[in-house]
């Protein structure tokens, strides 16, 4: 009904097997690269769901994201994602996005990912009995010191304390195979996030104290100090080193031993991908009693949902009542086997589709290495709670497909637009929770009503929602206005990522808009076939096409700019304001000059794209003009199929100056040298401008910052080193006080001036009353 073309023949299930498929076979060439694991962990339980919820599906308040309930913390055992073997290359990869549009998101994912300046370590546990037998990464972020490491501390909420209470339990560092206690204890400090410390006590006093308490010697010194530098001792194959080499070479060893090493943040947690429901793709391992956890050969992919009657969406999963699909042979060995029953996050299949939309139907593999070389995405449309999500786990794909060879790019997203709430009057009766609709609801002098009652009401904007009557159904307003006109209404008033509130007033503004364009139409065609009065005055035609040459340029530069920022708001803005340019001219001006054809038509032009139908129409219209004076456009051809409009050539963009926070002027130079503006091209135009001639050439300048827009606008930032006497404090100080004392005393004067004044003058009127002559009337 928007006017919206997809192309169906690309359309995808993520739930259809020939779909999820693909999606167990991504699995698995994780599960190859050592980036899938299954452990036992606390976990998020949603008890009204009865199912785990990852981190990221956890609100503020510890709410489940879906249910709304009070989420609770269970130990289960579950699968995971190690996407915090990424984390460097996921916080590294922010860079390459355009920082302004992508501003919010950057800020958000590099909070959720944190400084990666530590690494995971992960330690072999056991009992002292033997009867123990588990793994504990510890975060640190002093790997060098790995040879003078005492004892590992663990948080009483570690998953180890949970699972063995009792136990006295050692920690085997991998490094020296030295069996280390593992201490249960709140008394030291973590690091964020982390429920670990690497215990080295010849590095910190704290430790030192803590070590001694607990019986160890706290003497194991790794580090010598030789001319002021600091080296490793005692650390093995890496004494002699530097700290800074050492703990790259710990790092670079404990990664090829499959233990870690990769840098990452104390906080930083893996993807819980295990759900205990039917919904999602089946987890493609059979667990056998001899073999363990055996991957499904890809040969027997996919690995589909059964079918199940009386399916609930509660308890634990109903996959354990398929007993024929539960029941299988293992693939390894051969023996009775169980196939795995928790079944992935939805947000699995959702983190690659726009991968299979390139190549939807390739029976062979998820995507071609031709049809991946059309990534990355143009554009990215979501809301801002997709910076946790969607967004964080389809990077992870794209930059695990990329290490493996399979994506030229590691980040699969090139433009962002984080579209905000649209908000619906809502009508609540004062004191209660009912709400009305809008139909009920009567308005007495900007005052609200219930209209059967009487009663008051409260009249807030507030997300659209059933309950709350305020939602809009977009087919009733398109049979109401039209679709372009509701598109219009929908992009004009504020940019697309702000959040506003909806209102049919809106209208109103889009169809003057729309009225005035068809009226400039008509009278372009119109116009060629009247005899009009002459100008006033010679020269009054070259006046009117220099100032619509000048609106076009003026308003296409923000325009386009805004095309690329995708803010619609101020695109409509514009095209209304050169609108009135072209509205305003004499009628001779819009029969005989080429100029306003070329305002027209590039107003049309770049209102297709948010009303392609209207502006379709008035094209058609305007192609029909027998006397065209403009021959830019190819008027065979839709409006859709023009080229976009450009800057001319000899247009002035302005190139920005500034000095010392100060705004210096602003130079105006022309498009052709501007669109090859350097840095040291712009510094000799800025010499030139009186200002920077007089307030910073006389001084040394320390630093320059240039940058540029292309089509839109250049700045050049200059720092000087001013005179030591104006950056005196004391001196800046004094120079303010005495001129504040100037102005003081400057007031002082003129009050008494003004009292000598009225004195000399109430001295006369004495004088003249005491004559007997009486006050003159004012």
């Amino acid at each position: 009904d928007l006017g919206c073309t997809f192309d169906w023949e690309r359309e995808l299930a993520t739930c259809d097997p020939s779909y999820y498929k693909w999606t167990q076979y991504l699995f698995l060439e994780m599960y190859k690269a050592g980036l899938v694991f299954q452990k036992e962990s606390i976990v998020n339980w949603d008890p009204v769901d009865q199912t785990v919820l990852a981190d990221e599906q956890v609100d503020h308040n510890g709410c489940s994201w879906r249910s709304g309930a009070k989420v609770e913390k269970r130990p289960l055992r579950q699968w995971f994602f190690k996407t915090t073997k990424f984390a460097h290359s996921l916080l590294d990869g922010l860079k390459e996005h355009d920082q302004w549009s992508w501003r919010d998101i950057v800020k958000a994912q590099k909070n959720w990912i944190g400084n990666c300046d530590g690494t995971n370590i992960e330690f072999a546990v056991e009992s002292s009995d033997g009867k123990v037998k588990d793994v504990v990464t510890v975060w640190t972020n002093r790997p060098e010191l790995i040879y003078g490491t005492e004892f590992i501390a663990i948080h009483p909420d570690h998953i180890i304390n949970n699972q063995y209470p009792q136990e006295s339990l050692l920690a085997v560092n991998p490094f020296t195979h030295e069996k280390l206690p593992l201490l249960v204890t709140n008394e030291l400090e973590y690091n964020y996030g982390s429920q670990t410390i690497l215990g080295v006590p010849s590095a910190l006093q704290e430790q030192q104290d803590f070590a001694a308490k607990n019986g160890l010697s706290g003497k194991k010194n790794v580090v010598e100090e030789r001319q002021e530098n600091q080296f490793l001792v005692n650390s093995g194959k890496f004494s002699g080193m530097s700290l800074e080499e050492g703990a790259k070479a710990v790092m670079e060893s404990a990664s090829l031993l499959g233990i870690g090493g990769y840098p990452v943040s104390s906080n930083l947690q893996d993807w819980l991908i295990s759900r205990q429901r039917y919904w999602g793709t089946p987890i493609p391992v059979i667990h056998c009693d001899d073999c363990g956890a055996v991957p499904v050969p890809q040969s027997d992919l996919p690995v589909e949902l059964p079918h199940l009657e009386g399916l609930t969406d509660k308890g634990m999963s109903p996959l354990l009542e398929a007993k024929d699909w539960l029941h299988v042979p293992c693939p390894k060995c051969g023996k009775p086997a169980k196939r795995e029953t928790d079944t992935m996050d939805t947000f699995v299949d959702s983190s690659w589709y726009f991968l299979r939309y390139l190549d939807p139907d390739n029976k062979e593999e998820p995507f071609s290495q031709e049809a991946a070389k059309n990534m990355p995405v143009d554009l990215y449309i979501g809301g801002k709670e997709h910076a946790y999500l969607h967004l964080y786990f389809a990077r992870f794909f794209c930059h695990f497909l990329h290490s493996q060879g399979k994506l030229e790019v590691r980040e699969p997203f090139k433009n962002l637009v984080t579209q905000g709430m649209v908000k619906g009057q809502s009508y609540r009766v004062k004191g209660t929770n009912k709400f009305l609709r809008p139909e009920q609801v009567k308005e007495e002098d900007g005052k609200f009503f219930e209209q059967e009652t009487g009663k008051p009401l409260v009249v807030e904007w507030e997300k659209m929602s059933k309950s709350k009557h305020n939602g809009v159904d977009p087919s009733l307003l398109i049979d109401k206005y039209g679709c372009d006109t509701v598109r219009m209404m929908m992009l004009h008033n504020v940019a697309p990522h702000t959040e506003r509130n909806w209102s049919e007033k809106d209208y109103l503004s889009m169809r003057n808009f729309q009225i005035r364009l068809w009226k400039l139409v008509s009278q372009a065609l119109e116009l060629q076939n009247e005899d009009i009065p002459e100008l006033r005055y010679e020269g009054e035609m070259e006046e009117h096409r220099a100032t619509l040459r000048k609106a076009k340029n003026d308003h296409l530069r923000y325009i386009n700019f805004n095309y690329n920022t995708r803010n619609t708001a101020v695109i409509l803005a514009k095209l209304n304001v050169l609108t009135t340019a072209a509205w305003v001219v004499p009628g001779k001006v819009k029969r005989d000059a080429p100029e306003f054809q070329e305002v027209l038509g590039t107003i049309l032009i770049c209102l297709a794209p948010i009303a392609p139908h209207f502006c379709c129409e008035l094209w058609a219209g305007l192609a029909s003009l027998p006397v065209k004076n403009f021959q830019d456009f190819d008027w065979d051809r839709s409006v859709l199929e023009q080229d976009w409009p450009q800057l001319d050539p000899t247009s002035n963009l302005p190139l920005k100056l500034r000095a010392n926070g100060k705004d210096m002027g602003t130079l105006d130079i022309a498009k052709w040298k501007f669109d090859d503006l350097t840095e040291d091209a712009a510094f000799d135009l800025a010499c030139h401008h009186p200002s920077i001639q007089e307030e910073v050439l006389p001084h040394e300048i320390i630093k320059k910052d240039f940058s540029f827009v292309e089509d839109f606008e250049a700045s050049l930032t200059l720092i000087y080193r001013q005179d030591k006497e104006i950056f005196d404090r004391e001196a800046m100080l004094k120079k303010k006080a005495e001129a504040k004392e100037a102005k003081k005393a400057a007031k002082a004067e003129r009050m008494a001036r003004r009292a000598e004044n009225i004195k000399r003058v109430q001295e006369l009127e004495k004088k003249k009353a005491a004559k007997g002559i009486k006050p003159e009337k004012k």
